[in-house]
Order: C-alpha cells, then sequence, then structure tokens
C-alpha cells in the first residue's frame, strides 16, 4: 500500500512523461521518494499490527480471567486478582480501586478499598464525594467513561491534593461499571517504568474494568448473603444458628489445643418486657432490643461473639475470659443498660428499663455448649426470681 506521496509522485511521474518525455533525474528521484514512502508506510504499519497484536493477546487473557473473577465470591480475593494481574499480565506499576459507597449520612462517596504499588494507609481514608468537579475519580463515576490524564499536574480536573499524594503524572483511570450503574473507579499508571500511556491501552484495561466490576459486584452480593445469613435481622447482632457454630468451633479448639484456655458466656434478659410492649407496642419493643444490640457491641471486644438467642433474650461468648472477668463485664453490661435513656422507660418498674444477667465458664461450669448455655441459663434464672436488674452465676 503506497503512501498518498508516493501515488502523488507516480501522477507526476506520468505527467512529466507526456509532457517533456523521458527524465531519468526525475525518475531516479521519483525512485527515492517513492521507496522512502513505502518504508515509512511499512514502519507505521507494523507499529499498528504490533500494537494490535499486544491489545489481542490482552483481550484474549480479560476473557481467561473474566471466568475466574466471576466464580470467586471473596471481595478480598477478587481485589487481589485484579491488583496481580494487572501489575503482572497488563503492566501498569501502581493501581488504586475505589469503591461506590454509602456513608452513615446516607450519602454516596468514593473510597479507596484496595492498591498495589501505593502505601494503602496513606490514602484509605481519602474519599471522594459524587461531585465531578472534585476531581477524575468522582468525574469517570458519574460520566461512566475512562480518560488517560497526560499531565495531572496541569490537569484543572484534577484535585491537586490527590495529585500531590501519589506524585500522579501521566495515568489511565476508568469507571467499574455494572449495567450501565457505577461501582467504582479503577486508576492505574507507570510512574516507575515510565512506560507511556497511549489511547490504545483504552481498549483492553476497558474490558477489564467491566469484568472487574462484574467480578466486584459479585462478591458484593455474595458477601450480602452471607452476612445476612448469620446476623439477626432487627439487632444487627449474629443470630442464634451463628452463635452455637462459633460456641461449639471455639470449643472444639480449646479441648484439642488449650485445654487449660479460659472462655465463658453472658446470657441477658430484659425486665418486663411483655409489659414494655403491651404499653408502647411492638415498634417501641423493637426499638430497645436495637438499642441494647448496640450497647452490647460497644462493650465487648471484637473477638467476642454477641447475640441474640430468641425473644428479648442475647447470649455474649468470650473467649480467653474467666468467670471473673465475664461477671464484671456483665455488671458493666447491667449498669449501663439501667441508666440507659431508652424511650417510655419511665412507665417500667422503678422508672428504669433493666435486664437480668447469668454468667457461666468453660472448666468451672461445664466443656459442651449445651452444659455452658443451661449454666448461663440458671444464672439468669436465679437474677430474675431474687429480683430482677443483677448479675447471677450459678
Amino acid at each position: 500500500m503506497l503512501s498518498y506521496s508516493g501515488t502523488f509522485f507516480i501522477i507526476l511521474l506520468g505527467l512529466e512523461f507526456l509532457i517533456n518525455g523521458w527524465d531519468p533525474d526525475f525518475f531516479l528521484m521519483w525512485i527515492i521518494v517513492a521507496s522512502a514512502s513505502v518504508v515509512i508506510v511499512d514502519i507505521s504499519n507494523n507499529h499498528k499490527i504490533n500494537n494490535l497484536t499486544t491489545v489481542n493477546k490482552q483481550l484474549h487473557y480479560i476473557e481467561e480471567l473474566t471466568q475466574a473473577l466471576r466464580t470467586s465470591t471473596n471481595l478480598n480475593a477478587v481485589l487481589g486478582l485484579v491488583l496481580k494481574n494487572l501489575t503482572e499480565e497488563l503492566k501498569y506499576d501502581r493501581v488504586l480501586i475505589f469503591s461506590l459507597e454509602t456513608d452513615e449520612n446516607k450519602k454516596e462517596l468514593l473510597r479507596p478499598v484496595s492498591a498495589i504499588g501505593i502505601d494503602f494507609e496513606s490514602v484509605k481514608n481519602f474519599t471522594f464525594k459524587l461531585d465531578k468537579s472534585l476531581d477524575m475519580v468522582p468525574r469517570v463515576a458519574i460520566e461512566r467513561m475512562g480518560y488517560i490524564i497526560k499531565n495531572a499536574a496541569d490537569d484543572y480536573r484534577c484535585s491537586q491534593l490527590f495529585v500531590n499524594l501519589l506524585g500522579l503524572k501521566e495515568y489511565i483511570i476508568l469507571p467499574l461499571v455494572v449495567k450501565n450503574v457505577a461501582v467504582g473507579v479503577l486508576l492505574a499508571d507507570n510512574v516507575l517504568n515510565k512506560k507511556r500511556i497511549e489511547e490504545i491501552d483504552l481498549v483492553p484495561l476497558t474490558s477489564f474494568a467491566n469484568q472487574v466490576a462484574m467480578g466486584i459486584e459479585n462478591a458484593k452480593l455474595y458477601q450480602k448473603i452471607e452476612y445476612l445469613a448469620i446476623v439477626d435481622g432487627l439487632t444487627n447482632v449474629y443470630n442464634h444458628r451463628y452463635f452455637l457454630d462459633s460456641l461449639r468451633e471455639e470449643l472444639a479448639r480449646m479441648i484439642r489445643y488449650e485445654k487449660e484456655g479460659m472462655l465463658s458466656l453472658i446470657m441477658l434478659d430484659v425486665d418486663h418486657f411483655k409489659s414494655y410492649n403491651d404499653k408502647n407496642g411492638h415498634l417501641a419493643g423493637d426499638a430497645v432490643l436495637v438499642e441494647i444490640g448496640q450497647i452490647l457491641k460497644s462493650l465487648c471486644r471484637q473477638v467476642d461473639v454477641v447475640a441474640r438467642y430468641g425473644g428479648e433474650e442475647f447470649i455474649i461468648m468470650l473467649p480467653s475470659t474467666g468467670k471473673d472477668g465475664a461477671i464484671i463485664l456483665a455488671e458493666r453490661i447491667r449498669k449501663e443498660i439501667e441508666e440507659h435513656a431508652f424511650e417510655f422507660r419511665a412507665g417500667q418498674p422503678g422508672g428504669r428499663l433493666t435486664v437480668s444477667l447469668g454468667v457461666s465458664a468453660f472448666g468451672i461450669d461445664g466443656n459442651t455448649p449445651d452444659l455452658l448455655i443451661k449454666k448461663a441459663d440458671s444464672g439468669l434464672y436465679e437474677a430474675k426470681e431474687a429480683g430482677r436488674n443483677r448479675v447471677c452465676s450459678k
């Protein structure tokens, strides 16, 4: 395929021959120009072919990766797979992924969730509101369109605070879209290897971003389903089944590896709860249970398992905690609930809403789930019989 200049000189050669006859000097000049034109075209075509070959290889690789992303149900595993393949296969130095989330005020924001080649601790709290005037991160989420930024320091669309934090210069940024809805943003650059990012790079990375979005969304959905399966829908603490499974696992581990280990249970029940419901309605009663769940979680450690055992009963598993420690915590819980400003508490006996609590401990009260629960329940029953609003341990 000749260039336009080569074709032009063929026409000139024809005209020259018709007008002036044969001219060897002009013919030699034409050969040189036409040859150079062919070489330039060959180089250009070869560059395009190499680019297309690279893109085809990347697209083929992305197809293979798609299955892995779709079958993975763990969000961290999906994010790890994405980062690994963007750096190892698509050859980007640094990658940062933002997830579109809702904050406590039900406002949407883009939050960093994973990174490679970047100190994640330095960026994990750098969130963006959905306002495209703030930076390219919210802009691509809103517009659902990818961009290549050539000079971030001079680009008015880029937050210079964010640019300076990451040392951004040239980078590619793409929305993560599922069913025409943005669920996140992917940012990648080559700040170390200095490899230029070209327009053609948008093709494989856009395809990759679409698969990443699907993988992340699937993992989030599975995570939500898993969460709903183990959490009480009203109080947002664990449910009865999850508590029993956790207690069995922890006791089996202790019996096998840590025979001298400690574990305690606290069981509590809301005093005069039926009366409270009858007077104030079930919605008010539900609100009490929600608030008690929040109080329990605020007073317990991350390793503790707080669960709704049934009705107005809650139960707590305390690993590595002896009976004395459990009694101290139970007393703190009793006092915190007694002093809490529940709605309509003035209508309860003594003008307060209270709980009764029972405590049991591994080894002292038994070494099976049934025995420990039975002993904690006996302590609870004793607290009720002794006048309520107290902690007892059989």
